[in-house]
């Protein structure tokens, strides 16, 4: 991870070229500090807006071509996906969900943020089409992408002073994850 200083001089440095990637990445993060950035000139809100909700709808797609073309259609899920409790009941029950509902979830899951990669690979393993894909993403990608700029915008003079907390808390959360994940995965004697 990039301390604050560092990400500012390469952004002051690369512009776009170091942004676009970001926002594909981690968008949410990235659209913070892009909505900062915004406010110290560095670039234009129209541009930004422009490359955080394309990294944004990039990122998902990411999520939708996993689920549809690396996991599979909704027939007999992959063990680690029965493992994880995606049996084949719920797999039937979420693809009756994205036929009648598709619009609705990927909109909830991209505004609440808790669950847009499971309901974006979701969608994928569904076979949602891709034209309503789009056009929900795109809807719930535009006020998402404002707020988050705003809230860079408004409190970016606060990201250094949290930035090590941050940087502590994922690191922590990290180890814990990877850890529990290990355990988890290791073959049972």
């Amino acid at each position: 991870m990039f301390a604050l200083e560092t990400l500012e001089s390469l952004i002051k440095a690369h512009g776009l070229l170091f942004l676009t990637p970001l926002a594909i990445i981690e968008g949410p993060v990235v659209t913070v500090l892009a909505g900062y950035f915004v406010r110290l000139n560095y670039f234009s809100l129209a541009t930004v807006l422009t490359v955080v909700m394309a990294g944004e709808v990039l990122g998902d797609i990411l999520f939708y071509s996993l689920g549809r073309w690396v996991i599979g259609p909704a027939g007999q899920p992959p063990n680690w996906l029965a493992r994880l409790g995606l049996t084949q009941p719920r797999l039937e029950k979420m693809v009756r969900s994205f036929e009648h509902k598709g619009g609705r979830l990927l909109v909830l899951a991209k505004l609440t943020h808790s669950a847009g990669a499971l309901v974006l690979t979701g969608a994928g393993m569904a076979r949602m089409p891709l034209i309503p894909f789009f056009f929900y993403n795109i809807i719930a990608a535009i006020p998402k992408s404002l707020f988050l700029l705003a809230i860079g915008w408004m409190f970016g003079d606060i990201i250094a002073q949290v930035n090590n907390w941050i940087l502590y808390v994922s690191l922590g959360a990290l180890i814990v994850l990877v850890a529990v994940g290990v355990m988890w995965l290791r073959p049972k004697e």
